[in-house]
């Protein structure tokens, strides 16, 4: 049985020698192993935007590619992706148990706007011009007039968030 996973996966192969066939191979069992790693890492992994979030989808998907292709070692690839998962997985609850973490990492939002009086320091720190925190609130809450705002913040995950003045 060994040998036959050996043989179909081509583990002992290298990227110039790696057949068509293992390369298929692979690809569908790092694709169950991928399954099986986005269960480990919960579903905020690919809800959320933020840095740590964007890190993780990036190396795990160049980590996995690499033991698909043969450009390390199968059982490499899969080793590192499985330690950045549960890596992720362990910043997750220490983000959740101790919220001083998670500002570190993931930052705290920015009040961009408060009414119509614009933080243009904060712009500025965000590199966002005037124009483009004007179309997201526009596309955000489907308003032209600051005057209608109480807040606009940029969320640590980079959305811009609008919060709409009470009616009268």
């Amino acid at each position: 049985m060994q040998d036959f996973l050996v043989d179909l996966l081509g583990l002992h192969e290298k990227a110039e020698t790696i057949a068509v066939g293992q390369v298929c191979w692979r690809t569908v069992s790092v694709f169950l192993l991928a399954l099986l790693l986005l269960r480990i890492s919960g579903r905020r992994t690919f809800a959320s935007n933020s840095a740590v979030d964007m890190v993780v989808k990036f190396m795990t998907g160049a980590l996995l590619s690499q033991a698909i292709l043969a450009s390390v070692p199968y059982w490499l690839g899969i080793a590192g992706a499985t330690t950045l998962i549960l890596l992720h997985r362990a910043v997750a609850y220490l983000t959740y148990f101790f919220p001083a973490v998670g500002r570190i990492l993931r930052g705290s939002p920015s009040v961009l706007a408060n009414g119509p009086a614009v933080q243009h320091s904060e712009l500025r720190r965000a590199s966002i011009t005037e124009d483009d925190m004007l179309a997201a609130v526009r596309s955000a809450a489907n308003l032209n007039d600051l005057t209608k705002v109480e807040t606009v913040r940029l969320e640590h995950d980079g959305q811009v968030s609008v919060v709409k003045k009470e009616q009268k």
